[in-house]
């Protein structure tokens, strides 16, 4: 028998993995918090929820750490404009290096990549994983999985405490975020809730209610399609830092805010920025009379 998850909150399950009962807000637990950012199908978005929210916590104080475990296909250095490294996640694996030794810097996040060469795939055994992960001295560690089930992903799920799940609107999509809940009873992970990625209203789409009533499983947030998503893809940024008002950037702090207690901090982007002086100085050049 699985877990009676929708029972037990965020705040419980860690109250019991930790025996810290009369503490009443999460935020002040000082934990290590392992979370698995997990799909049961490539290509919902998994990879971007994962940089920007682990970028946004980090940017408002966190002590945050990004790992990319899905080393096959490895994704995380597009989102963040780097692709040089010296050690990787993968010459942890193999035991040829420390955590520490493959952990860099993008401003306030540290990020564990994995290696873009096909030659490091080799002799990577995924079972000294758990291990590596637990000796991140991080408040928040994410793990960015590979999607399915194969041996790549169940290690991710063997090493943490907590899974976020990403999925599209689509009925393809919620029959493997099913899947995932039954392989999460069997593994005893905690799902802190589904991530319902590029959601654009259609009225073929799923809605909140129809994925929550399918999987009994608690939609944390809804991110809507955004282009700018793409666009900061394409200048190798998070879309959070680069567009921090957008539509998508808001949805990843609200669910920051509802999952970890963080206050909800709005920045102006560079060309949030740029559009806001011109009009400033077109109002001073064309006052209405």
């Amino acid at each position: 028998m699985g877990q009676k998850w929708e029972k037990k909150s965020f705040r419980e399950f860690y109250y019991r993995k930790n025996g810290k009962r009369n503490v009443k807000n999460i935020r002040k637990l000082n934990l290590n918090m392992i979370i698995g950012v997990v799909s049961g199908k490539g290509g919902v978005g998994k990879t971007t929820v994962a940089s920007n929210l682990s970028y946004y916590l980090s940017q408002v104080g966190k002590s945050v750490t990004l790992v990319d475990c899905n080393v096959t296909t490895s994704h995380i250095n597009f989102n963040f404009g780097f692709f040089n490294f010296n050690k990787t996640l993968n010459n942890v694996l193999r035991g040829e290096a420390e955590i520490w030794e493959a952990t860099y810097k993008y401003k306030t996040l540290n990020i564990i990549p994995a290696s873009l060469r096909l030659e490091d795939l080799s002799y990577i055994d995924f079972m000294s994983l758990n291990r590596a992960i637990r000796s991140i001295n991080s408040e928040f560690v994410f793990l960015d999985s590979a999607p399915g089930f194969g041996k790549e992903a169940i290690s991710v799920l063997n090493s943490v405490d907590s899974v976020l799940i990403v999925s599209t609107p689509f009925m393809t999509s919620i029959a493997d975020v099913l899947r995932m809940k039954k392989v999460l009873g069997e593994l005893n992970v905690y799902p802190l809730g589904i991530v319902l990625n590029m959601v654009k209203g259609k009225h073929y789409e799923l809605t909140k209610k129809d994925v929550e009533a399918i999987t009994g499983m608690k939609v944390v947030e809804v991110i809507p399609y955004d282009e700018n998503v793409e666009h900061a893809l394409s200048l190798g940024k998070p879309f959070i830092e680069v567009f921090p008002n957008t539509k998508a950037s808001l949805a990843i702090k609200r669910m920051a805010n509802k999952l970890f207690g963080v206050e909800i901090v709005e920045k102006i982007g560079f060309f949030d920025g740029m559009k806001k002086g011109i009009l400033e100085l077109f109002r001073g050049k064309f006052k209405i009379i």
